[in-house]
């Protein structure tokens, strides 16, 4: 059925392409935002506190505020049915296979609405590498105080902080910001074996993560209004709160297909003008102006899809799909950066409950709902895990320093997309990455993996500081889907090396004493595979390797053009007037942290810079 409705959806889109345009009466706004996720809705919602300038948010999905989105608990699940289906490209370094792309939500608020919750920053040094890249301002101390501006932090009780443990500091965070950030009156018992076995194996544990140093182990905070314990997303905190302002306007439903260009544009610069987007609900295509600016918020992966319906990407893949290049611009969908992701697994004589009870005791998940609907605690406060150890490769392998050479010993254009060897500033781009990313390595000034502990014997093995480079292009073969998704994981072989390292002290953590009451047995990958090759295979074809962890960034980064960049640190798109980019596609580097918190700063700070020029 799902197949289906895809491909429906493909025809019904490709039927559209050609559609004239309309141009209704009052579709003349100062701001048009492509996208009402997370980014999106933080710049309209700042940009509208002007009330003489009028903005209008096209979002692709609907506006959904059922329970799903709001009881935390639902934050454990995948919700596709709110999500696009979107599979990759062949990825030649994961056995050849397709891999579903769980990086494109379509509800309002986007992955704010129905993702895990968990609220943390990164590191000094994650976003200190943004900065070097050619980005002022775009440091630590620069984002800093926005991290502030987007949060209204609340402690917990004395009861829950004694009784679960907590620690935190609760001046890095905000006291009057839009977004609520507290943490959930519930954790599962065996949770703090793993603090222990951390701990036990060289992790530190830290207090506060969001001073600047997020590197050991720690319990994070979530998106929850302390009051009613439910979710606190972009939606709720930034757009249902200021949604009766006249000069604000939302249009769900609608696919932006072009950007619209002033035909007496310099032949230097091409002026953005509006937006020609297709109605969903109607399937007319209609054009929207904008008087001030064009602000693209569509995330990673569609982002750059629109900026190449427009004639704004590589030559090549303009000319693949029939396009007409107005501006051959390399850096448009390079750079794509994901977490590759491993899922292990052990079998566990758990102490009751376990996470796994909500979904198959059906006494305990009628008792806990009760508790959630009457009372506001138990289990359902709870989405993803609060406790999170992120080490730096020092920690995972004592032989760091020697692995870490076999990076300065490659070549300039090995491990890269094909695409890379034709243009110049991507490889002088990379080069510029990797120099960067080995010195904060080796020094420790970056995490380097995520295992998140959950109290149950799955748990995810991440790389966060991922060498491979991926590319996000339109499909020849099917101009207005999809675009092709290469994320190309472990093209480079640090990273194969890499997840490997990490897999390793994975199984030492659960191997430690502190894990011995619960007698793990390894089930994936499995005892029996011991070598990099024999368990790096086993998970791929288990479909357990993965591509990404749903934190794609990276296509039209933040940089100098000759070094592949697309926007420059006002977040102007190069070659162009009035247009630019809010949204994950601009982070040059991606930073060891689930990315949400990092997006809500980088959105209050794109914010004040654009009402400066305004």
């Amino acid at each position: 059925m799902g197949a289906l409705l895809r491909w429906s959806t493909l025809l019904f889109l490709a039927s559209c392409a050609t559609a004239k345009p309309q141009k209704r009466a009052g579709n003349e706004y100062d701001y048009v935002i492509v996208g009402g996720g997370l980014t999106g809705l933080v710049t309209a919602a700042r940009l509208s506190e002007n009330s003489s300038v009028s903005v209008l948010v096209l979002e692709y999905g609907v506006i959904d505020r059922s329970n799903t989105t709001t009881i935390p608990y639902y934050g454990t699940t995948i919700q596709y049915d709110k999500m696009r289906t979107i599979s990759s490209d062949t990825e030649p370094y994961l056995g050849n296979k397709v891999y579903t792309v769980l990086s494109a939500p379509m509800v309002a608020g986007g992955g704010t609405q129905i993702n895990g919750m968990t609220f943390q920053y990164a590191s000094k040094g994650d976003y200190d590498s943004w900065e070097a890249l050619g980005n002022p301002g775009w440091g630590y101390e620069g984002l800093k105080p926005y991290m502030k501006k987007s949060t209204s932090f609340t402690a917990p009780t004395a009861e829950i902080q004694k009784g679960l443990n907590y620690s935190f500091d609760a001046s890095a965070y905000g006291t009057g910001g839009p977004l609520g950030v507290s943490y959930p009156d519930f954790q599962y018992p065996d949770l703090y074996k793993f603090k222990d076995s951390f701990a036990e194996n060289g992790v530190p544990f830290i207090k506060e993560h969001a001073l600047g140093n997020s590197i050991g182990a720690f319990f994070v905070p979530s998106i929850i209004k302390s009051g009613d314990k439910t979710r606190s997303s972009a939606l709720y905190a930034y757009y249902d709160t200021v949604s009766s302002r006249s000069n604000l306007k939302i249009l769900p439903m609608h696919q932006a297909r072009k950007i619209l260009f002033d035909p007496k544009s310099d032949s230097s610069t091409l002026v953005a003008s509006g937006i020609e987007a297709l109605d969903r609900t109607s399937g007319a295509t209609v054009q929207f102006t904008a008087k001030k600016e064009v602000i693209l918020a569509a995330g990673a992966i569609y982002t750059p899809q629109l900026l190449q319906w427009s004639g704004i990407g590589p030559n090549a893949v303009l000319e693949a799909a029939g396009i007409k290049a107005k501006i051959d611009f390399a850096g448009v969908g390079s750079n794509f950066q994901d977490h590759p992701v491993s899922y292990l697994s052990w079998k566990l004589n758990n102490t009751f409950p376990t996470p796994t009870e909500l979904t198959t005791n059906t006494t305990f998940w009628t008792e806990s709902k009760a508790l959630y609907d009457t009372k506001k605690t138990g289990p359902l406060t709870k989405a993803q895990g609060s406790f999170i150890a992120f080490p730096s490769f020092s920690m995972i392998a004592k032989d760091y320093a020697t692995l870490l050479a076999s990076i300065t010993s490659q070549q300039s254009k090995e491990y890269l997309p094909s695409i890379y060897a034709s243009y110049s500033e991507l490889i002088a781009g990379t080069n510029a990455q990797r120099s960067i990313l080995t010195k904060q390595i080796r020094e420790g000034d970056v995490a380097f993996a995520e295992l998140p502990g959950s109290g149950s014997g799955g748990i995810p093995a991440i790389l966060m500081k991922p060498f491979s480079r991926g590319t996000i292009h339109l499909n020849p073969k099917d101009v207005y889907g999809n675009p092709l998704v290469l994320h190309d994981s472990l093209h480079n072989p640090f990273d194969k090396l890499a997840m490997f390292k990490i897999i390793q002290f994975t199984r030492k953590i659960f191997a430690s004493k502190a894990m011995a009451p619960l007698g793990p047995i390894e089930e994936l990958p499995g005892t029996h595979w011991k070598d990099e090759n024999g368990v790096l295979n086993a998970l791929i074809m288990a479909g357990v390797l993965m591509p990404t962890f749903s934190h794609a960034s990276c296509s039209c980064p933040m940089m100098p053009k000759n070094l592949g960049g697309v926007v420059d640190p006002q977040l102007r798109v190069y070659g162009t007037g009035r247009l630019s980019i809010v949204d994950a596609s601009v982070i040059p580097i991606i930073p060891a942290a689930h990315l949400q918190a990092t997006l809500y700063a980088l959105a209050e700070k794109a914010s004040d810079i654009i009402k400066a020029r305004a």
